[in-house]
């Protein structure tokens, strides 16, 4: 059966690691917490996550079923008509597959999704809570989202995006109306014009696939296709430091190009950028970006990404052009046999510190001390109803190494739920840890409640003192589809540590339209 590409969005696994899977859109809207996002996999859309956070153009996401995803690979969303969460391993439960002929195929993954002028429109509204209780005192943050994507407005060539939060915490003090910028957050908010069938402009703060490491761009942006080629220019400047607001002093300016190519289930994908960063009218950065994504070779995937700056102010405070590889990373994934998948990858990115993040300690600490280095990591499947799968890095800069493995049981005879077992050893300059876990989902009812049981067993020793960090971690959630496009979903997490009880609640409500 072929479905129409525009009932889909597609994006492309950005970063994977231990625990999660993150995937990166154009943009988000219509996609909430608890969707399901697919893979394709020998000509099936077949379920292969859940959402658990997003932004607005990226989604944070939880494997359904172990199934061996590479980085850069494509990823399918339908925001409007979800599909039931259903495991890969099940082919009986067809209901979570589509056969896609060859052309569907190609049109999900064409840069120009809509033919023609027709107008469509899709939205989200979502409403959250997340509560954090401890015998030291009690905490909640609330986040109203709205996020709308119209597309060829009545029919016409114009287009707009919006993707504006409204948060705020028990504790705050500041009144929302002379402190605005501390409460709301505009991510997206433009008007794209297509000039013709090939080439558009847009003005406002958009982001840009072709260019996502830039961030979002408070400006004007021209982009233009040639076949196979993609060029584009934007001029404007950066959101503030600080609020994420409007800041007229941090300009820039810059051009890339872009190249596509598709042989059969194959595809290439190369992105050259060149941009110029400023504070106060001087030169902050000048820097260039080579991106490339390969799978035209059978059975083996590559991606890179690396980042050069041109600019620097010697000890003089004399500027002076120079060329320094400033940030690079690299992926190989090759598949010897259909039930075993085998990647290698290289990270010597900056790490990221988040603005805003529901995560706690282990798993901050975890994506911290696992993302750098060198990485290599296996999925062997001997068994329709087994998984096994590991990774062993090393981080030189830091003198820290780590290893993880799992056993994955995706469908348990008679309760038909799935089951992994998985642990983790960490070793860095400053701690040695070990976790132990276990996590128990599956289909309460299928195509409406989905639910999810999890233990952790925490050990951290710190290497410069005697004091330990032992902490045992519970969690159950819930994602219930209360109506076609109205989705709740609830998340409780306990954790005891030396004697003192915490609790994180996160509550979510979304309605998309």
């Amino acid at each position: 059966m072929s479905l129409p590409a525009q009932e889909w969005l597609t994006g492309s696994v950005s970063f994977l690691s231990t625990q999660n899977v993150y995937v990166k859109f154009e943009n988000t809207s219509g996609i909430g917490v608890g969707d399901t996002l697919y893979v394709n996999q020998k000509g099936k859309l077949t379920a292969a996550m859940l959402v658990k956070e997003f932004s607005s153009i990226s989604c944070v996401c939880t494997p359904l079923n172990q199934l061996s995803i590479p980085l850069a690979s494509p990823v399918f969303a339908r925001p409007i008509h979800k599909k039931a969460a259903i495991a890969d391993n099940n082919e009986e439960k067809a209901k979570a597959s589509v056969d896609l002929n060859n052309k569907a195929i190609q049109s999900l993954n064409a840069d120009n999704l809509l033919k023609g002028n027709r107008q469509k429109i899709d939205g989200r509204l979502s409403l959250s809570s997340y509560s954090d209780i401890s015998d030291y005192g009690n905490n909640s943050r609330f986040r109203y989202n709205f996020a709308l994507n119209a597309s060829h407005i009545n029919n016409s060539k114009f287009s707009g995006e919006v993707n504006i939060a409204v948060s705020h915490n028990s504790n705050d003090s500041l009144p929302f109306s002379s402190n605005i910028s501390h409460y709301l957050k505009i991510y997206a908010l433009s008007l794209k014009y297509d000039i013709d069938s090939t080439s558009t402009v847009s003005f406002g703060r958009k982001f840009n696939a072709n260019i996502a490491n830039i961030g979002a761009i408070d400006g004007f942006q021209y982009e233009k296709s040639v076949g196979h080629f993609a060029y584009g220019a934007v001029v404007g400047s950066r959101p503030d430091y600080y609020d994420y607001g409007v800041n007229t002093n941090l300009l820039e300016f810059g051009a890339y190009a872009s190249h596509y190519y598709q042989k059969g289930r194959g595809r290439m994908r190369s992105t050259l950028g060149l941009f110029n960063q400023m504070n106060s009218f001087n030169t902050d950065r000048r820097f260039g970006y080579f991106q490339h994504s390969n799978t035209l070779l059978k059975k083996i995937d590559f991606f890179g990404s690396v980042e050069f700056d041109l600019y620097k102010l010697d000890k003089n405070r004399q500027a002076t052009n120079t060329f320094d590889l400033t940030s690079t990373y690299l992926s190989l994934r090759y598949n010897p046999w259909r039930r075993l998948s085998l990647s290698m990858s290289y990270d010597a990115r900056k790490n990221v510190y988040y603005y805003e993040t529901f995560k706690n300690r282990v798993d901050s600490t975890i994506d911290k001390e696992t993302r750098q280095g060198l990485r290599f990591q296996f999925n062997y499947r001997p068994f329709r109803f087994l998984s096994w799968g590991g990774s062993a890095g090393l981080n030189t800069p830091h003198i820290s190494k780590n290893a993880s493995t799992y056993l994955s049981f995706p469908d348990l005879p008679w309760i038909h739920a799935s089951l992994m077992i998985n642990a983790t050893l960490l070793r860095t300059q400053y701690l040695d840890g070990t976790i132990y876990g276990a996590s128990l989902s599956r289909d309460i009812l299928p195509g409406k409640l989905f639910g999810q049981l999890e233990y952790r067993l925490v050990d951290y020793q710190f290497n410069n003192s005697p004091s330990t960090l032992p902490q045992n971690i519970g969690e159950f959630s819930l994602n219930w589809q209360v109506a076609k496009r109205l989705m709740f979903s609830a998340d409780y997490e306990f954790t005891k540590e030396s004697g003192t009880n915490y609790h994180r609640i996160f509550l979510n409500l979304t309605q998309r339209f």
